[in-house]
């Protein structure tokens, strides 16, 4: 049986991503500790225009006291571990740690972990526009000796056109669909060995059997590495 005392936080960011992550944890519970059993779980889900707001203006310790805000309520609910299941935001992560009395995940360095654990060497990243040009993945990767394969331009501007119109309002057309199916092709011809699915809602559209590459999901990783730390507290 789980205890009561087991809790885990999601701050939402899109609806897509923190409903991806709840129903994760809850689903991988089920395989562990069997049907019905899983931590608590609570979300706080600031409002996202706001988060777009300082996201695109670059202010990111605007936005990490809005998100460590959230996670306060969160530890106040009785949360003991956070998770922010969204990936751009995480330009504000050092911010939001120090800020948090509680301890939070970095969505960034699973991912980067996770590559390092499949021994990949060149790993294509996908996200939106400030994701994929502003280096988030980029310098933790080269650290650990994984060459980013990124887009071009104008495939970048496309995808973020796509994200922001059609995949976090959940509503994905066929034609965009079709789109990141046939840019996952032209990254593997790049020369990439897997793909790093950086924005929640790409997975959902394009999950790993209708990849050409091997996936990397950030959100489910982030998902099963807090149920993880959780079941191992005493």
């Amino acid at each position: 049986m789980v205890k009561r005392s087991k809790h885990i936080g999601i701050v939402g960011v899109t609806a897509e991503g923190a409903s991806l992550c709840y129903r994760t944890i809850v689903a991988e519970s089920d395989k562990i500790l069997g049907p019905n059993q899983h931590p608590e779980i609570s979300l706080n889900n600031p409002n996202f225009a706001d988060i777009l707001k300082l996201q695109n203006n670059g202010d990111w310790n605007g936005l990490a006291k809005l998100l460590s805000g959230s996670i306060k309520k969160l530890a106040a609910n009785g949360a003991q571990i956070a998770v922010i299941p969204a990936n751009s935001v995480h330009y504000a992560f050092e911010k939001i740690k120090r800020l948090s009395s509680i301890r939070v995940l970095s969505i960034v360095d699973l991912a980067v972990t996770e590559c390092r654990k499949k021994d990949y060497k060149k790993t294509a990243v996908l996200g939106v526009g400030l994701t994929m040009s502003g280096g988030l993945y980029e310098k933790p990767l080269k650290l650990v000796g994984v060459k980013i394969i990124l887009p071009s331009s104008s495939d970048q501007k496309r995808l973020n056109r796509v994200i922001y119109g059609e995949l976090v309002r959940g509503k994905p057309t066929p034609k965009s669909f079709k789109f990141i199916k046939d840019l996952i092709k032209k990254l593997k011809k790049a020369g990439a060995e897997a793909v790093i699915l950086a924005c929640t809602e790409l997975v959902i559209v394009i999950p790993e059997n209708l990849s050409t590459l091997p996936v990397i999901d950030t959100t489910r990783l982030l998902a099963r590495k807090a149920l993880a730390l959780i079941l191992a507290e005493t």
